[in-house]
């Protein structure tokens, strides 16, 4: 538990200073969960794998060209690490490519929304917040109540009654928002919904490749919670829907 309170306390000074600081931190964090992945899928890893500093390299240098240039420069540093990986290693390459598009495009999309000025410190509070409401009301909603499985195959201790949950505990932190005025956002309590729907999404993504490859845990970065990646599959899959919301939406 302490050393969970340290990491949200960092992101949270690092966030609300924002610019270099936002960028250098989301920068490791990347790098981090790619190696967490590789080292998913392969089911172990050792650190003279040419492949995974590219993967992390490519994974950072798209946060780094959008934090200090802009979101296309960063599309634009993945496409080439995406390139550079697909000639580094064939090992598993069906896996690596989409995990590095997965796990590095909405970390620079996160970082591109803490850019805003006005609305960046804001916007992220409420995107994690939601994430995090999402998580901790389907934990005790499915303890609670208990119930049919939500997903079984992918996630044996996920139930439905978990799920509606989180959804409600999402949608009274999209509430709470709201009346709070910090965010402007339209229709701020669906879209609040729609990313705790998403955040579980995410959440149930990551249990099914670990149970795929028989991992209990992505790593062991973090004592007692295991690694990033599974602390922050909520909120890629939360940051994918706003992304793809935003794109069809703006």
């Amino acid at each position: 538990m302490a050393s969970a309170a340290v990491l949200i306390a960092i992101a949270l000074i690092d966030f609300w200073r924002g610019g270099l600081y936002v960028t250098i931190l989301v920068m490791a964090g990347t790098g981090l969960m790619l190696w967490e992945y590789r080292r998913i899928v392969l089911r172990g890893l050792s650190l003279s794998d040419r492949t995974l500093w590219i993967m992390a390299g490519s994974g950072a240098a798209c946060v780094a060209a959008t934090g200090l240039a802009d979101l296309p420069y960063g599309v634009a540093a993945l496409a080439v690490g995406l390139v550079l990986t697909a000639l580094s290693d064939r090992a598993r390459i069906e896996w690596m490519l989409p995990g590095l598009a997965y796990i590095a495009l909405p970390m620079a999309i996160l970082v591109d929304m803490r850019a805003d000025p006005a609305q960046g410190f804001p916007l992220v509070l409420w995107l994690v917040c939601v994430v995090i409401a999402a998580d901790v009301g389907a934990y005790f909603a499915g303890r609670l109540i208990g119930g049919p499985k939500l997903w079984p195959r992918l996630s044996p201790k996920k139930t439905w009654a978990g799920a509606i949950g989180g959804l409600v505990a999402a949608l009274i932190v999209g509430t709470a928002f709201l009346f709070s005025g910090h965010v402007s956002l339209p229709v701020l309590v669906l879209l609040s919904g729609i990313m705790a729907v998403a955040s579980m999404a995410g959440d149930l993504l990551e249990s099914w490749l670990k149970r795929r490859y028989g991992v209990k845990d992505a790593s062991s970065l973090i004592p007692g919670h295991g690694g990033l990646l599974d602390r922050f599959d909520g909120l890629i899959g939360a940051l994918w829907a706003y992304a793809l919301l935003g794109m069809f939406f703006a």
